[in-house]
């Protein structure tokens, strides 16, 4: 899955979340060299790191590919750098305004979005992403994908939550080191998810090497036992399932009584009377009218 992601390049929004443990950045250079190699113009708003530390590795050939857009060096203008990207500055529009002038297909690289989140509402952070990748119906325009890096160890799960949720792709790492273990989620066009787990390593020319795929499974359902723990036996033995089955049960009619019913109605009518366990009868008096 992360390979097609690479070749064909992610749709919409594609988020990358780590952790200050684990670094999902040469992941997101990678894609970002990707971008490049598939003839796309790379616009790069930093607000994390300077272009000279965001720019380390990336091959000199390359270089001319890529627009970046500074938000580390004055974020609040106390410098006054007019060039200097402020919170104000991510907007649809005004990221629109700023790539407007490419010719070729642009991919948006916003690093990151943690600090953007740190500073500006969940809800207008949410809005901009999605009017990002809206087609534009003006001559010209292209279309736009958007990578972003996203440190889920520095929200709440419910914001983390919320951006993933709003994102097509989702790429969670979850292990570190040499290799990198990620967890990958994409949501099709037709509302379909995919998810798949993979294990690469990232090259020093930012190319992937995979070492293995595992592709989730449906959890298969246990079936649970509510006999389990129980202060008392629900199970019945032999002998206790045949008095059971030959208790008689009440309200139920004797064999005169549904023979009768069954027979066609004669002229004259009978009574049958089934006698209670409790009735007290004298064979000598039935109608119960001698008072001995």
């Amino acid at each position: 899955m992360l390979q097609e992601l690479k070749t064909a390049g992610p749709p919409g929004v594609l988020v990358i979340t780590d952790s200050a443990f684990i670094s999902g950045r040469k992941l997101l250079h990678s894609l970002i060299v990707s971008s490049v190699q598939r003839g796309e113009h790379v616009h790069i708003f930093s607000f994390e790191f300077p272009a000279e530390e965001f720019l380390a590795g990336v091959p000199d050939d390359i270089l001319s590919s890529f627009s970046f857009h500074d938000g580390f060096s004055d974020p609040l203008h106390w410098r006054n750098h007019s060039q200097s990207l402020t919170l104000h500055d991510f907007t649809a529009r005004t990221i629109r305004k700023r790539v407007s002038s490419s010719s070729t297909p642009v991919t948006i690289v916003l690093d990151s979005l943690s600090w953007i989140l740190a500073r500006c509402p969940l809800p207008s952070v949410c809005h901009t992403l999605r009017e990002l990748c809206r087609p534009q119906m003006k001559e010209g325009s292209h279309d736009m994908r958007v990578l972003t890096l996203l440190h889920a160890d520095l929200h709440d799960p419910g914001v983390v939550g919320s951006v993933c949720t709003l994102c097509d792709s989702v790429i969670d790492v979850t292990d570190g080191g040499e290799q990198l273990g990620v967890t990958i989620t994409q949501r099709k066009r037709s509302g379909k998810v995919v998810t798949g787990k993979e294990i690469f390593r990232v090259c020093e020319d930012f190319s992937l090497e995979r070492t293995t795929a595992m592709e989730s499974e449906p959890q298969s359902r246990t079936e649970v036992d509510p006999t389990v723990n129980l202060t008392f036996n629900l199970r019945l033995s032999e002998t206790e399932r045949e008095r059971k089955e030959s208790a008689a049960l009440p309200y139920t009619f004797s064999e005169n009584k549904k023979s009768s019913l069954l027979q066609s109605s004669g002229t004259s009518g009978k009574i049958f009377y089934d006698p209670d366990p409790g009735d007290d009868l004298d064979e000598e008096d039935p109608d119960d009218d001698l008072d001995v």
